[in-house]
């Protein structure tokens, strides 16, 4: 009775968030690059893992279903990071709440597969996840053009340094849950 309650409570404040980022602060995230593309994005993303993190039962066990949902959010990520897609939901409000709702999928389907996915699939993800941010922000950096042509090429770089910094931090997460587990490994072993 008490994880039903829960998962409603947290339902209904994603809920409530969810309409929060996506109603009256949409313009504003929309704004600039780095608001839209660091704040409301992954916003949307820890929305899910929110939303997912009361339901214990969702959980991915079988390697191929966990490999096929990360290989969908690899492919959602990326998709919003190209810059077509950006200045398209820039201009398109709908276009931009459909990468709301999916990336609100995108964190329900990393916590049921981070849930029951054996370790170094886990390991491999986050790793790629790292590698794809921070080539991204370097791209996003380095390139003295405008990709995206609803922002500016000052707010391209801003969010290239930002997304840069978020890559670095992800790779500083995969090695440090890769020691953890090593080291209670070799406590396993042992005892």
């Amino acid at each position: 009775m008490q994880t039903k309650l829960a998962s409603g409570i947290v339902a209904a404040l994603v809920a409530a968030l969810f309409y929060i980022v996506s109603f009256p602060l949409n313009t504003w995230l929309s704004a600039t690059m780095p608001r839209h593309q660091i704040i409301q994005l992954p916003a949307m993303v820890i929305l899910g893992v929110l939303l997912a993190m009361p339901m214990h039962r969702l959980q991915v066990k079988d390697t191929a279903w966990g490999i096929a949902l990360l290989i969908y959010v690899m492919a959602s990520l990326i998709f919003w990071m190209l810059p077509h897609s950006i200045d398209y939901a820039f201009v398109e409000t709908w276009f931009n709440r459909l990468m709301h709702v999916n990336m609100v999928t995108v964190g329900l389907f990393i916590t049921a597969v981070m849930r029951g996915i054996r370790f170094e699939v886990k390991i491999l993800f986050i790793g790629m996840v790292a590698s794809m941010l921070m080539a991204t922000g370097v791209a996003l950096r380095s390139f003295n053009i405008l990709l995206c042509s609803s922002y500016s090429i000052d707010q391209q770089r801003e969010t290239g340094m930002y997304v840069i910094l978020i890559g670095v931090a992800v790779y500083i997460l995969t090695v440090v849950t890769f020691g953890r587990m090593l080291r209670a490994n070799r406590l396993r072993q042992t005892q």
